[in-house]
């Protein structure tokens, strides 16, 4: 296929000049919309990988999509699918994004696959499309990619909202709504109810629906749509549910599943290697989707699941670290209060060290002082920084602003900076641990320099 002399630093420099930096504001509606997305499908001929005639696993949520997303993607490959599956956003490279069977594109797939929706977006441009976005392009790249590799099923999660979100040119075999929150409200809406009917935006007529939000208003949002669009309703603990035993290390869980409706098959004492309790939450989902697949169309076998769940790995999720040292260091991309809270809600059921530093920053969309509220709770010394790969930064002054004891924190202005702060403390590293959180740029400025600890 012709690259039109692309080589991969100009393609992947194509798309990332497409992202929009600028404050989007209060402005109503919601500023994005379907039609480009649609004819970018329709002139790459992407619509059997869209979901006419694959399994298709569509996923939307505040916080646990991508986690939920992973463990699906993983146990349907265990299971002898060739499994696409399209996260957003990355760490270290834009190629996590798009995977089959955990398996990146490499350079030459990316110049051809960039070269490939470059000339559909400059076809879009010339009748009259204008030009699309960066997500409109990855999610383009990432179905050209699933159907390059012949993918026998696609699980997508959502990138912002639901209803007006790339992804949802799809036809999918089951949607998911992992949870709601606040969080993007100067895009989705003020509420709960409002961010609710966004993401419930996913559910399409006949189409079965899990959803992991137990009650409250977007409960009440999640069952009115799916009951307008004629969707079968599966809810977390009314139709299925889960237990957790913490292994001895208390980093990884034995899961169960509990089905309290036929169609959902029991597992029991399965490896779950993602701590927290609410990996188990996103585990149950996972379980729940694979289940309402249909049986005649592909086989699941649960041994095959087991396998699959107990090898996954979700990166910037909790993840734990040792520096040279011996310093325990755990990464953590959460970035609105419902993910720090779960962060903080694990860092509570673990053994306390000595000394806990946490490393925040954050961007400047993120209730900030709600998340250093929460961290203040379980840190002995509390760092605050800021990324600098994007402009998105939350300024150290604001969040110093924010905090309330201000004799435990100290200010760093790279992150770098902070991390050598953080190692510096007089404390024997098996006594020490680090906690890096607030932002998936945070995490991807600081995960190459623990790599090299």
């Amino acid at each position: 296929m012709p690259t039109n002399h692309l080589d991969y630093d100009d393609a992947i420099e194509y798309l990332y000049r497409l992202i929009n930096y600028e404050k989007t504001g209060d402005s109503k509606p919601y500023p994005f919309r379907l039609k480009r997305m649609h004819e970018l499908v329709r002139l790459l001929d992407l619509s059997g990988v869209a979901g006419a005639g694959l399994p298709l696993i569509h996923i939307a949520g505040t916080k646990g999509k991508g986690s939920t997303a992973t463990m699906a993607a993983a146990m349907l490959t265990a299971c002898g699918l060739r499994t696409g599956l399209y996260t957003s956003p990355h760490l270290l490279r834009i190629e996590e994004r798009f995977t089959v069977d955990g398996r990146e594109p490499n350079r030459g797939e990316m110049v051809e696959l960039i070269a490939e929706v470059r000339e559909a977006a400059q076809s879009l441009a010339a009748n009259g499309f204008g030009k699309p976005t960066f997500f409109e392009l990855t999610t383009t790249v990432a179905l050209s990619y699933f159907r390059r590799q012949a993918c026998q099923a696609v699980v997508l999660e959502v990138g912002l909202g639901g209803l007006l979100d790339s992804t949802n040119v799809c036809h999918p075999t089951v949607t998911a709504i992992t949870s709601i929150g606040l969080d993007h409200q100067h895009i989705l809406g003020e509420t709960i109810a409002e961010i609710a009917f966004q993401k419930a935006g996913i559910i399409k007529p006949s189409i079965p629906v899990v959803c992991g939000v137990r009650e409250g208003d977007a409960a009440v949002v999640i069952e009115r749509v799916a009951r307008e669009q004629g969707a079968p309703l599966f809810k977390i603990g009314r139709d299925f549910d889960f237990r957790l035993t913490l292994d001895d290390d208390r980093w990884g869980s034995r899961f169960d599943l509990v089905a309290k409706d036929p169609r959902f098959r029991p597992r029991q004492g399965w490896s779950l290697p993602l701590p927290g309790e609410h990996q188990g939450h996103n585990a149950a989902l996972a379980c729940a989707l694979i289940d309402l697949l249909d049986p005649e169309t592909i086989r699941t076998p649960l041994e095959a699941q087991g396998r699959g769940l107990a090898a996954v790995r979700c990166t910037g999720r909790i993840e734990r670290f040792r520096l040279a040292d011996g310093t325990e260091v755990i990464l953590d991309t959460s970035h609105n209060v419902e993910s720090i809270s779960a962060l903080c809600d694990f860092l509570r059921r673990t053994s306390a060290p000595r000394l806990r530093t946490v490393i925040f920053g954050t961007s400047k969309d993120k209730p900030y002082a709600e998340m250093l509220a929460e961290l203040e709770a379980i840190a002995d010394r509390l760092i605050l920084t800021r990324y600098h790969g994007n402009p998105r930064f939350r300024e150290t002054g604001d969040l110093l602003a924010a905090v309330r004891d201000h004799g435990r924190v100290s200010v760093e202005e790279t992150p770098l900076q902070a991390l050598r702060l953080a190692q510096s403390f007089d404390v024997p590293p098996a006594e020490h641990q680090i906690v890096i959180c607030g932002s998936f740029f945070l995490a991807a400025e600081l995960l190459p320099l623990i790599d090299r600890s």
